[in-house]
């Protein structure tokens, strides 16, 4: 069982991690998308299954190791493309020489008559296959540490760290691939080569640590965008129950289901919020918020946390006033708190969602 999956696991999570990843406009957004897609094919070609399919529809033996280890020339281009963007360096030898090295691959493929390592031209072949990506992985691995010290947030140094990581373990095992040709070429012992660590564990860690570490910031990006969303949910469904315009499109299913465009539909659901807001603004009483005010302050709050109470206690007694019919305000003396921009503005209505949500009935008619 384990064995299925150490094999399994890398391939399935590569497959899973590129259909999430929807494709942009953007390059970076294509270079992961390249990388996992190589990665995906190489890992998949690797497995008992994946190596018996390709087999069975090209009657040959070897061919899934060419199209694994052309997968892994496209993730470790990719890679090395993504960062170079990134730290806007220009470069055009890298395709070229990646270019130049798979042909070179594919001529001392074609010589080799099995990948055993002691057989003619195999030692070529896997001495090839480390040097065409080890310039790319130098970039990797000094790219990511670049960025690792300028990181302004713990799971971008977190997903660097993982990458580099996993990049020095894939270097090791191509390394170690090397050797262990070298000695059946050259007749030396090397038997800790062909041991579990270096031939299974060192590539599946490496495998997980690069996929994990690819897609840890925008996976936890998206938790946290899913995570305001829902947060928002109390106070955006409150006021849409007394006004439904304010809604683009009414709610089908419940939150914690909306999984797909979930930036749009965040920046939609604040947009909303403050509409419904706005329409509420006749309705909102600026002695209920003072009297909310002197009420949070002596409960020893203060800062953001004080004003989206206080902005929670208007919102509710105001969302009371217009269902019980009262006479709108004909004078517009009140303010409505919030942010200066999207990212400030989401966050405290964040605050103002949850202290609504928390409001306890003699709340809801301070005097």
């Amino acid at each position: 069982m384990g064995e299925l999956v150490r094999q399994y696991l890398p391939p399935l999570l590569a497959w899973l991690l590129l259909l999430i990843r929807k494709p942009g406009n953007d390059h970076a957004r294509r270079d992961v998308r390249r990388m996992l897609l190589g990665l995906a094919i190489a890992l998949t070609a690797l497995t008992p299954g994946g190596h018996t399919l390709i087999n069975t529809l090209a009657g040959t033996h070897n061919l899934p190791r060419l199209i694994a280890h052309a997968g892994m020339l496209l993730a470790a281009w990719a890679g090395q493309e993504l960062l170079l963007h990134v730290n806007g360096l220009r470069r055009t030898w890298h395709t070229w020489w990646m270019t130049g090295m798979f042909c070179l691959l594919c001529t001392l493929f074609a010589l080799t008559p099995d990948l055993l390592p002691q057989s003619p031209w195999v030692f070529e072949y896997v001495l090839t296959y480390t040097i065409a990506q080890l310039p790319a992985y130098a970039d990797i691995i000094r790219l990511c540490l670049r960025h690792t010290r300028i990181a302004d947030t713990t799971a971008l140094r977190v997903a660097l760290r993982m990458v580099v990581t996993g990049i020095t373990l894939a270097a090791t095992y191509l390394v170690n691939k090397v050797i262990v040709g070298a000695a059946s070429r050259m007749d030396f012992d090397y038997a800790f080569g062909r041991t579990t660590i270096p031939g299974k564990i060192l590539p599946t860690t490496a495998y997980l640590l690069v996929l994990i570490g690819a897609v840890l910031p925008a996976m936890l990006a998206w938790l946290s965008r899913h995570r305001r969303y829902r947060q928002l949910g109390p106070l955006w469904r409150a006021l849409y129950r007394a006004d439904p315009a304010i809604a683009l499109d009414p709610p089908t299913v419940p939150d914690i289901l909306v999984l797909r465009r979930i930036r749009l539909r965040l920046y939609r659901r604040v947009i909303e919020i403050r509409d419904g807001l706005l329409a509420l603004r006749p309705y909102r009483d600026p002695g209920i918020a003072t009297t909310a005010h002197h009420r949070a302050t002596q409960a020893g709050l203060h800062g953001q946390r004080l004003h989206a109470t206080v902005e929670a206690t208007v919102i509710a007694a105001a969302l009371h006033a217009r269902a019980a019919d009262h006479p709108p305000r004909t004078t517009d003396d009140t303010t409505i708190a919030g942010g200066d921009d999207l990212a400030t503005e989401t966050a405290f209505l964040g605050l103002v969602a949850r202290a609504y949500r928390d409001l306890t009935p003699p709340d809801l008619h301070v005097t």
